[in-house]
């Protein structure tokens, strides 16, 4: 009963506040995900291949920490069938430049909605289906079960806010997570919630964090920067760098206040700033110039255009992020100075950096934890304390590598996530129908 009132609710919504939803797409630039979302076109047809795979990742996060994953599966099953989707249309920009060249076929994911989620399972037709983190859909699980798809859950969290949730919904979103046959928990922290859901212990299995794995996979040798190319158009020649990663509304302000602090003991001191939503460039060049602070945006340097000349680089792309890393002395992670719940604090490390970060982190108490155990990481509140925390980084350069280095071993003690869950996939084919 419980499930036909929200299936009922999610017609009803779907059909009457899809204006909404459209212009709230449009309003951030994007829309091509509009049909395929609401069901109005299919998704595009799986490759040829068996087992049919359908892994699923909702942006950017899941879809860089998949490639691992990916690159087992493709190496167990050579002549499997995989369909990777996103719920956002960032995630789908990495996705088809990752995984379209390995042969797989990349599409979105739909809305809970009963008939787009019908057609998608009909176009794709997935042996097994394998959610990424906590995408928990009731209306989609429920049908991918009648049908007989085997659903697994890799690289499963519980944010603070999402166990929460869990509780206040008691057993009507237990009984849904409950549907998935094999449940990875990326950290102890996130198996011993989900335990606590009253889901069966018996499938219920840590196996580390898959974004370990992902970052080691792409860190490259860590003795030189990413690319002498990225220096080169910064124009860097040995001049410190701060890089502000992944900031938000409130977050830029706080950065740049620290950065004029800065710019007094460290007057040739760059900054990167990283919003972590690129359309918000056009904002953060307005507080750029009422601090009175040139700027210069990466895409046009990326490309060529113009001499850097200015002491902020402004970033305004998707994936350049992690090898601009290489080219920081300190790194500071927004997402965590407002209460968002923080961004991917393990980044940095893997270039060999311990990083500064605000005191909202519940998104990412895993990777917070993997640092905390090798007592790195240092947590900042405003803009007197990251400065201070960056003053005390660039004025002992030995301390910054020895903690950087102390970093990297830190993820290493964490590697093999993506082995071990997709030995846990490679059951649920073992148990799914022969294809028709």
């Amino acid at each position: 009963m419980k499930l036909f009132v929200y299936q009922l609710f999610c017609a009803v919504a779907g059909l009457t506040a899809w204006p909404l939803f459209y212009h709230h797409l449009k309003s951030r630039g994007q829309g091509e995900s509009f049909p395929y979302r609401l069901g109005l076109k299919p998704p595009p047809l799986p490759p040829p291949g068996a087992p049919r795979l359908w892994l699923h990742g909702v942006s950017v996060g899941e879809i860089l920490a998949a490639a691992p994953l990916v690159a087992e599966l493709r190496t167990q099953l050579p002549a499997g069938a995989l369909v990777v989707s996103t719920g956002t249309e960032t995630g789908q920009a990495v996705a088809r430049r990752q995984f379209l060249p390995q042969g797989a076929q990349v599409c979105y994911f739909p809305l809970d909605l009963p008939w787009a989620v019908q057609r998608a399972l009909t176009t794709l037709r997935p042996e097994v289906f394998v959610a990424l983190e906590s995408e928990v859909w009731p209306t989609f699980l429920s049908t991918a079960r009648r049908r007989g798809v085997r659903l697994g859950l890799m690289n499963a969290r519980l944010s603070d806010r999402s166990f929460r949730r869990y509780q206040r919904a008691g057993k009507f979103l237990g009984e849904f997570l409950d549907l998935f046959e094999t449940i990875a928990a990326g950290s102890q922290e996130d198996r011993r919630r989900l335990a606590a859901l009253g889901l069966d212990p018996r499938k219920l299995v840590f196996t580390g964090n898959l974004k370990v794995d992902a970052l080691l996979a792409r860190r490259g040798d860590l003795t030189h920067p990413p690319s002498p190319s990225l220096a080169h158009r910064l124009a860097l020649t040995g001049e410190p760098v701060l890089l502000a990663a992944s900031t938000h509304a409130g977050e830029e302000e706080v950065v740049l206040t620290a950065y004029e602090a800065l710019r007094g003991p460290y007057p040739s001191l760059r900054l990167i700033l990283v919003p972590r939503h690129p359309e918000r460039a056009p904002a953060v060049e307005d507080l750029l110039a009422r601090h009175g602070l040139g700027s210069q945006r990466w895409s046009a340097l990326k490309d060529g255009a113009g001499e850097p000349s200015q002491p902020v680089v402004l970033v305004d792309t998707v994936g350049d992020l992690f090898n601009l890393y290489g080219l920081a002395d300190v790194a500071f992670v927004g997402g965590s100075l407002v209460p968002h719940g923080g961004q991917n604090i393990l980044e940095p490390a893997v270039w060999g950096l311990s990083p500064l970060y605000g005191p909202h982190w519940e998104n990412f108490r895993w990777a917070e934890e993997i640092l905390r155990e090798a007592g790195l990481g240092a947590v900042v509140h405003d803009a007197p304390s990251l400065a201070a925390a960056t003053r005390q980084l660039l004025a002992d350069p030995e301390g910054r590598r020895r903690r950087g280095k102390a970093a990297l071993a830190a993820l290493e003690a964490h590697r093999g996530a993506a082995r071990r869950q997709a030995q846990l996939i490679l059951s649920l084919v073992k148990k799914s129908p022969p294809p028709h």
